[in-house]
């Protein structure tokens, strides 16, 4: 049977390649609502927290919450009970390899980004053999080699991060079209633009939700499950050293685990935005929408001025309790 022509929905109702259903809708409605109340409340604690500038900063920061979201919803909606902890280790080392290439010279983007992308990809690739043909769990590989990355990028620049930021990467994350539609945020738009249209027309992502939704039945359909997965991976991977080069483009400077706390942020951007943590049910426009949450969140409790300690406290606490509700819905699919 062709991809093309295969048709499924999931027992909830979701058709996963037809565009987005009102089941989607729906979901979409947490994020946002929880959004416009943490805007509302840092408003009221904090006048001029809700001024378009500072909305602007706030979805800024959130685009590139929002590009490490990008591989891991991929990998979750893959299923098999996948989820990407080498995310965080990715963008580190993106990041601070990519300050040494980059060198302070707006001449060398092009080969820093494909020094970057076949960094990516031979760690995803690898990620991915692993899991497919030796059957390690996707926690554990990802893992693995998430410490391995950081391991490798220590090694690299022998604990001491080199290199500088090029004027056009600074450009890329401190300014934009006016005060509310920075750069980083107009990227942000034209990805999800991309990778939902991939994921709903292209022959990728129909094959992507059904091996997600039922791998018995992507095989019976024709669908090569494996090359799909190591596909997924490997662009996981891509998208991973490459979203260290966005937060690059933000610090302005690069530093040994500057990415690392996106691990469990990305996690929770998926599962805020309604991804299934099963597989086979996901948007990258969800993603995006939890991405914003939770860098609201933050933003509001830095600007009541709670310590940096307790933030991380209460950040971690919310997760945990996100994690939790989202982890009970059940995986087995017909």
């Amino acid at each position: 049977m062709s991809v093309k022509k295969t048709h499924f929905v999931s027992k909830n109702g979701f058709s996963g390649a037809n565009g987005i259903t009102s089941e989607e809708l729906k979901l979409f409605v947490v994020p946002v609502a929880i959004s416009v109340l943490l805007f509302v409340v840092g408003q009221v604690m904090r006048p001029g927290f809700a001024s378009i500038s500072n909305i602007g900063n706030i979805l800024a920061i959130a685009s590139i919450l929002g590009f490490a979201s990008m591989g891991q919803t991929l990998v979750i909606v893959s299923g098999g009970e996948g989820i990407d902890l080498s995310v965080g280790q990715l963008m580190s080392m993106g990041a601070v390899i990519g300050c040494v290439y980059l060198n302070g010279m707006n001449g060398n983007i092009a080969l820093t980004i494909l020094i970057l992308v076949i960094f990516g990809a031979v760690i995803g690739l690898i990620d991915a053999l692993g899991i497919v043909w030796v059957g390690i769990p996707p926690l554990v590989m990802t893992l693995a080699i998430g410490t391995l990355a950081g391991g490798f990028t220590l090694a690299f620049t022998r604990g001491e991060p080199q290199g500088s930021v090029p004027s056009i990467l600074l450009a890329l994350g401190g300014s934009g079209i006016g005060a509310f539609f920075k750069w980083l945020f107009v990227l942000e738009i034209i990805a999800i633009v991309i990778v939902e249209f991939v994921l709903r027309k292209s022959k990728y992502g129909k094959a992507l939700y059904l091996t997600g939704n039922n791998r018995n039945a992507a095989r019976l359909c024709g669908i090569k499950t494996a090359r799909i997965i190591v596909m997924t991976y490997v662009i996981a991977g891509i998208i991973g050293t490459l979203s260290g080069l966005m937060l690059l483009s933000f610090i302005g400077s690069a530093q040994l685990e500057m990415g690392n706390d996106y691990t469990m942020l990305s996690i929770a951007a998926v599962v805020i935005g309604g991804t299934q943590l099963a597989g086979g049910k996901g948007t990258y426009v969800g993603s995006f929408l939890g991405a914003i949450v939770l860098i609201v969140l933050t933003s509001v409790l830095i600007s009541i001025g709670i310590p940096s300690g307790m933030r991380e406290t209460i950040t971690g606490i919310v997760l945990v309790l996100i994690l939790l509700v989202y982890s009970r819905q059940p995986s087995i699919r017909q």
